[in-house]
């Protein structure tokens, strides 16, 4: 089944029906008719989007009317929008880029929502939101009177419309047409901008955004046609990686917001003021020996005022940046590191602003008694809310680093610590005034985030010195956030360990030189560890848990090899201490092992058949004929292809059916021999893809490859997902198709899989106690993963089955060897829901 893209003949300018030769001599190319032809394309797409997005179409246009309109009267009349009524919230008249900014959030924010919700509701949510967000906020006046009447104040307020509070409302509404994973994304994202905008900036604007999300959000749910659920929905390890890693990463941009905002009345702006001030802008009348109520309203209204300051002062922001974009690619290092710059921070926050004393009574008279008190208190609860919502979620960031990257880390930043106090005391010392406390300088190495009445005696000291501790703090600062762009990943292709990444193109090297098993190409997964035979003949994967190791199926390479590696793999677990279980091997390869004295027990049965001779003929696949001419009439279509070579539209649209897959189950991802997005990237790896008439992917498959000598022999099923909308047997004509595809190749061998935890009931009993334990994990996991029933599924296409079993050593250890297989499918199965399986089950 090739692709093939319908080409137009080529224009060559001959009347119809003409021949080339027959036609006149080289002419003049016909450039009016050409751009009257474009003109006319493009007036058609014009048309085709007012008319499918008439509500974003008319709101662009009001916003480009009333903000020139605004101009105009502005400079003639010195009118301002707000004279301009409930077409204020169209008015983006503070400036062009203003403007530009407005009219692009228009087009993606409201085009979004339209698209996702349809125009009708789209304008309900754009005006109920603006107005019940804009009045919401409007209460504020009966808290802040500012002395004037509360009626004029109340009105003026409540028609103080926003063209940003209603994009944002209404997008949070259309979040609730969206599938789960967009939903969140834009809940998330929406909610962390507009909440870093109102604690850092503070604006009035910002507040009526932010009541407008929350309305945004209940109106969607009222709006929504069909059963709401309601409760945590759970995401998948991807997912979660990518929202906290957006929330980090907005954490980062917060303080820098504040400092260049003019009107900073945010609840972390005190926050925004620990990470500013420093020794190359000090606040004024904060002592070390009893700041006074300057040093307070100093921090309150601290702000960045040149590029210089503002430099300094991100620098400690540069490792969130880090930290976030480890977090994004699931780096363990990058969750610590991340958690230690917010613990800093929070510490900083507590010392800095107990030192002040009475602050709040001298700070605006009483009536600012219980705000400023708040927003010191969130200046400190913030950081540490984020760095405990990651400790609990650690277990989403799989990829550890090695300890040599640790530790050249460790050395890194000490080693720059080092240097840069000494140079600091050095400086000090030949400073023509004496300090009276080197101690402090020392800690004026943290920079920004030392203490700021540490600074109450810079402006008395040397140039020199003044200049050095500068730019001390910010230098290490940089100096932490490039050490650590290796052990936490930030950096393209720096995921892996050294010794890790190296083991694994090795391991993929052998893969495609001498093959493997029927798990060979997962043992290139991210988790694995790798053991090579002394000759680099053969291989073996594993994870280990406790003091048990799990292979990855049997070893992979060399035919004449692999028997001796299993040998030699088992001893060298047993020299570390370890007991080696060779998980999912074949029955045929278990035999060198059960001559040594091993145990074998069945795990799984691999179903595969030969694509050549295969066919969809006979009473047996009966289902698979009627599925195939059910998707054929329906117009359904079958698109083979690597990850990177499919549209973007077509990998976004995987990826939220994969995600609705997750947060249907109540249960964590399994991985070990089960794969997903992230494995589907790979470029060896072929998805085959079902779509509709107008391209809107039913469901997906993965294919792992087998090769031979270099050359891909094998085809072997990972990933199956579908979404709710798609037909029944969609799944049936994908494999009937991928056996068709890989019939043209000529592939050897299409293999179904196997599915753990499940047999079709032909082996003998056994009595051992990690048979029985396997037995209740499948019987439990049956209702969410659906193993058994996958194991049914294949049966229709008639393959032949290969039993896999697990052999090991010594049945002593047959307790802990279950928990290990367990552990690897379910690493993050928590006691609660382990338990909570297993009264399931009974």
């Amino acid at each position: 089944m090739n692709d093939e893209t319908a080409t137009a003949p080529p224009d060559t300018g001959t009347a119809p029906g003409a021949s080339p030769e027959s036609a006149p001599g080289p002419r003049e190319p016909r450039t009016p008719g050409k751009v009257q032809a474009a003109t006319v394309a493009a007036a058609r797409t014009v048309g085709r989007t007012v008319r499918r997005y008439p509500v974003t179409t008319v709101v662009v246009l009001l916003v480009l009317v009333t903000s020139v309109v605004g101009v105009v009267l502005r400079v003639s009349h010195g009118t301002t929008p707000s004279h301009f009524g409930p077409l204020r919230v169209f008015a983006a008249s503070t400036g062009l880029l203003a403007l530009v900014a407005t009219i692009v959030g228009v087009v993606v924010l409201l085009g979004a929502s339209e698209r996702l919700m349809g125009p009708w509701r789209t304008v309900t949510a754009f005006v109920v939101t603006t107005v019940v967000g804009t009045g919401l906020g409007a209460l504020t006046a009966f808290l802040d009177p500012d002395g004037r009447p509360i009626g004029s104040l109340l009105l003026g307020r409540a028609t103080s419309f926003d063209p940003w509070t209603a994009m944002v409302g209404t997008i949070v509404t259309a979040s609730a047409f969206a599938g789960p994973l967009w939903r969140r994304r834009i809940r998330v994202n929406a909610f962390a901008v507009v909440a870093a905008l109102l604690l850092y900036a503070g604006h009035v604007s910002d507040l009526y955004a932010a009541f407008a999300a929350l309305v945004g959000w209940g109106l969607g749910t009222m709006l929504r046609s069909g059963p709401a659920r309601i409760g945590w929905v759970r995401s998948s390890h991807r997912e979660t990686r990518v929202l906290l890693g957006t929330v980090v990463l907005v954490s980062a941009v917060g303080p820098v917001i504040a400092l260049v905002s003019r009107a900073r009345v945010g609840l972390l702006a005190p926050l925004a003021a620990v990470v500013g001030a420093g020794p190359v802008t000090p606040v004024r009348g904060c002592h070390a020996d009893g700041a006074v109520d300057t040093c307070l309203r100093g921090l309150l209204d601290y702000r960045a005022t040149d590029p210089w300051t503002l430099l300094l002062a991100v620098a400690p922001l540069l490792v969130l940046v880090v930290g976030g974009l480890g977090l994004f690619r699931g780096s363990r290092f990058a969750v610590w590191l991340v958690v230690a710059v917010d613990l800093v921070t929070a510490i900083a926050a507590a010392v800095t602003y107990s030192a002040v004393p009475g602050r709040v009574q001298q700070l605006h008279a009483s009536e600012n008694l219980v705000v400023v008190d708040l927003s010191i208190a969130a200046s400190i609860v913030v950081p540490l809310a984020t760095a405990l919502v990651l400790v609990v979620l650690r277990r989403s960031f799989t990829v550890l680093p090695s300890r040599r990257r640790i530790a050249t880390f460790a050395v890194v930043v000490l080693a720059a610590a080092a240097v840069i106090v000494v140079v600091v005391l050095v400086t000090a010392a030949s400073s023509p005034q004496r300090v009276p406390d080197p101690f402090r300088l020392v800690i004026a190495v943290l920079g920004p985030l030392s203490p700021v009445t540490f600074w109450d005696r810079l402006p008395a000291m040397d140039p020199a010195l003044r200049f050095v501790l500068g730019v001390s703090g910010p230098l290490l600062w940089t100096v932490i956030a490039l050490a650590a762009i290796r052990p936490t990943g930030a950096a393209p292709h720096a995921l892996d360990t050294d010794e890790v990444g190296m083991d694994r193109a090795r391991a993929r090297a052998l893969l495609e030189a001498a093959g493997g098993d029927t798990f060979g190409w997962m043992t290139t997964w991210q988790g694995n560890a790798y053991w090579f035979a002394a000759d680099g003949r053969a291989g073996v994967a594993f994870r280990r848990n406790g003091r048990v190791a799990v292979t990855v199926g049997g070893p992979f390479g060399w035919p004449d090899a692999r028997d001796r590696a299993m040998t030699e793999f088992a001893r060298y677990c047993d020299d570390n201490g370890w007991t080696a279980v060779f998980y999912g091997i074949e029955a045929t390869a278990a035999e060198h092992l059960t001559g040594q004295g091993w145990a074998t027990l069945p795990v799984a049965e691999d179903a595969d058949f030969d694509p050549r001779t295969w066919t969809t003929t006979g009473k047996k696949k009966q289902d698979v004929r009627t599925s195939v001419n059910k998707a054929k009439r329906e117009g359904i279509t079958a698109l083979w292809s690597s990850w990177q070579d499919l549209p973007v539209a077509t990998t976004r649209q995987i990826e939220a059916i994969s995600e609705e897959w997750v947060s249907e189950r109540e249960l964590p991802e399994m991985g070990f021999t089960l794969g997903g997005i992230d494995e589907m990237r790979d470029p060896a790896v072929r998805t085959l893809v079902a779509l509709d008439a107008a391209g809107t992917v039913l469901a997906v498959t993965s294919w792992l490859p087998t090769f031979r000598e270099g050359r891909v022999v094998g085809w072997t099923l990972d990933v199956m997902r579908r979404t709710a909308a798609a037909p029944n047997g969609v799944m049936e004509f994908l494999v009937a198709s991928a056996a068709d595809r890989m019939r043209e190749d000529g592939v050897e061998r299409l293999s179904l899989s196997a599915a753990p935890l499940a047999s079709s009931g032909d082996a003998p009993p056994s009595s051992d106690g990690v048979q029985n334990l396997l037995d209740l994990v499948g019987g439990v996991l049956e209702p969410v993963y659906g193993f058994r029933s996958l194991l049914r599924f294949k049966a229709k296409f008639g393959p032949d089955l290969h039993p896999l079993v697990l052999a090991y050593p010594d049945p002593v250890a047959l307790p802990s060897i279950g928990i290990a297989v367990v552990r690897a499918y379910l690493p993050d199965l928590s006691l609660r829901q382990a338990v909570a399986l297993v009264r399931g089950r009974g």
